[in-house]
């Protein structure tokens, strides 16, 4: 490759870099994302409190949640090569019984979320955007779980999970319950 060739080249990858940048920042400031609360935040190792009514505050929450998760898989994809999966309200510094996971292709709010079946055995390694210096972890979660919550539209729904999404959503529900991951 000539030289000129090379300048060329990292003349357009700086600009790239650069208005990925400037899109990520637009992005956070538009659609409400929220920071990540850190370990040892107390908050992080409190029961959450059922949320009561599903009203325009629950439902913004949700939104927030969404697109705190979605900012935060952006930036990991590029400089950890992972891809976040799930988010806990107490992870955006609500004490709130709320999760958002993405599941089958999709992005789901589950409030109050239980899980009412488990069974099996799935081991899979972990890690927690609210724990980022803490290294990854072999865990041990339910092979399948089958859990109950409500949804944004206020209707009560059941979810089935297996292998690794089941151990997304325990993960999750952990975090409602003041459990992380290095507890296991």
């Amino acid at each position: 490759m000539k030289r000129r060739d090379l300048l060329k080249f990292g003349l357009f990858s700086a600009l790239a870099a650069a208005g990925g940048a400037g899109f990520l920042k637009i992005y956070k400031y538009h659609l409400g994302v929220n920071e990540i609360t850190e370990y040892p935040a107390p908050i992080l190792r409190k029961v959450s409190t059922p949320v009561e009514v599903i009203d325009d505050e629950i439902v913004s929450l949700g939104h927030r949640m969404i697109s705190t998760l979605r900012y935060n898989s952006l930036i990991d994809f590029f400089t950890k090569a992972m891809l976040n999966r799930g988010l806990a309200a107490p992870q955006v510094g609500v004490p709130k019984r709320l999760i958002v996971c993405g599941l089958y292709g999709g992005i789901k709010v589950l409030i109050n979320p239980e899980i009412v079946e488990k069974r099996g055995v799935y081991s899979g390694y972990e890690t927690c955007l609210s724990l980022p210096s803490h290294d990854r972890k072999m865990i041990n979660r339910p092979g399948f779980i089958k859990v109950k919550f409500r949804g944004l539209d206020d209707t009560e729904n059941v979810l089935k999970a297996a292998k690794g999404y089941a151990a997304l959503l325990a993960h999750e529900i952990d975090h409602l319950n003041g459990i992380l991951y290095i507890d296991h």
